[in-house]
């Protein structure tokens, strides 16, 4: 439009002179006006187009994605099944149908209009997804080890995450069309950028996981691995909490307590638990909690940076960090959290060169704070926070 306008300005400052010079001066300046008022009138569409080819092909590719990555899933519990020495053929069907499924599976959130016990309701119902997810995979692969298993539950567990993305996405896409709202489409636009970088991280945590590699969410599990490895006098406490590892090391004289997801398949264990087990249960009366966890990093921090401060380190919906601070104000003991610094697809993706450098990093700090914080004989908790899938113990 406003380029019509500086046209039909130039147009009417031209003097040629001459009836039939003028003539066509007025025609063109007509044709200008009439352009400008159907841009007015059909703007609205015309932004709706841009917007919608846009998001339209965004889409499109997001689809093929996860289309792509359900066969990438498919064609790995084959070749787990054949590689367990089982000769039945994978019912591909079948497996294809129970991914639908569990992409579709969803977790209705507790009212929160009354909190007292929210944060129970939320824990009940968060276990029940992951045993939902891990029994639905586990009928697929009945005498597949469980760390294989759990390798495919975190893959489809990533695929519903796309597909939850692609539906979100579809519905602003076909609402903004349906009601011919250009600044619905808009919205959706502007955070394409955001959305790819997720997207594609998300598609790189699929074939990770299915590997066994460690990711980068795993710095916090390798850095207690490598305390652990540190240490002498190594014993492993026996208890019944799912997917959690709980050892005793000695360093120095301290008695150190260590609590991290059992590796070396896909979990995060129930560090909450271990720490109630520990306290109140073994009767272990740490002098400071010391938790380890990858943190996003922001634009222009460096990968693999850390960061030292006072309470929690860890991520998710925070039922697992409410029950460690209330256990830790509830015995009065102090919360010391050391951070590792990556992006969002680094966290997802095989674990960087610069962030498992920066685990011994952590170690070595580790170790610092117990020395200035832990007398000799004292006992002191630390807590490897993230999914340990490639970290064993």
């Amino acid at each position: 439009m406003v380029i019509l306008t500086l046209l039909q300005q130039v147009i009417l400052q031209i003097g040629l002179g001459g009836s039939q010079s003028n003539v066509w001066i007025a025609l063109i300046s007509n044709i200008v006006w009439i352009a400008l008022l159907v841009l007015f009138f059909f703007q609205d569409y015309a932004m709706i187009w841009r917007y919608s080819y846009t998001v339209g092909s965004f889409l499109t590719g997001l689809s093929k994605l996860i289309t792509n990555n359900v066969n990438l899933v498919i064609g790995h519990v084959d070749q787990l099944l054949k590689s367990n020495g089982s000769y039945q053929t994978v019912n591909k069907s079948l497996v294809e149908k129970t991914i639908q499924e569990l992409m579709e599976f969803v977790v209705i959130e507790p009212v929160n209009t009354e909190p007292t016990g929210l944060m129970r309701t939320l824990k009940l119902l968060v276990t029940a997804y992951n045993e939902k997810l891990e029994s639905s995979i586990r009928a697929l692969l009945p005498n597949v080890d469980r760390p294989l298993v759990q390798n495919v539950v975190d893959a489809v567990d990533g695929l519903r995450e796309l597909n939850y993305i692609y539906k979100v996405i579809m519905h602003y896409y076909k609402l903004s069309n349906k009601y011919k709202n250009p600044y619905l489409m808009m919205q959706v636009y502007m955070l394409l950028p955001i959305l790819k970088e997720y997207v594609n991280a998300l598609n790189g945590a699929i074939s990770t996981f299915l590997k066994g590699q460690p990711v980068g969410d795993a710095a916090g599990p390798l850095t207690a691995y490598r305390f652990v490895r540190s240490c002498s006098d190594v014993n492993e406490l026996t208890h019944n909490i799912k997917d959690t590892y709980i050892g005793l090391c000695n360093f120095e004289g301290r008695k150190v307590y260590v609590i991290k997801a059992r590796g070396p398949g896909g979990t995060v264990g129930s560090l909450d638990d271990g720490i109630t087990y520990l306290i109140e249960r073994v009767g272990v009366k740490p002098k400071i909690i010391i938790t380890v966890d990858a943190a996003l990093k922001l634009e222009g921090e460096k990968t693999g940076s850390i960061s030292e401060g006072i309470g929690v380190a860890m991520g998710g919906i925070g039922v697992e960090r409410f029950n460690i601070e209330r256990t830790a104000s509830k015995y009065d003991i102090p919360l010391y959290a050391i951070l590792i610094k990556m992006s969002l697809p680094e966290a997802l993706s095989a674990m960087p060169k610069d962030v498992e450098s920066a685990v011994n990093d952590a170690v070595e700090r580790i170790k610092r704070v117990i020395r200035e914080s832990i007398r000799e004989g004292e006992e002191v908790i630390l807590i490897g926070v993230g999914n340990t899938g490639g970290v064993a113990q």
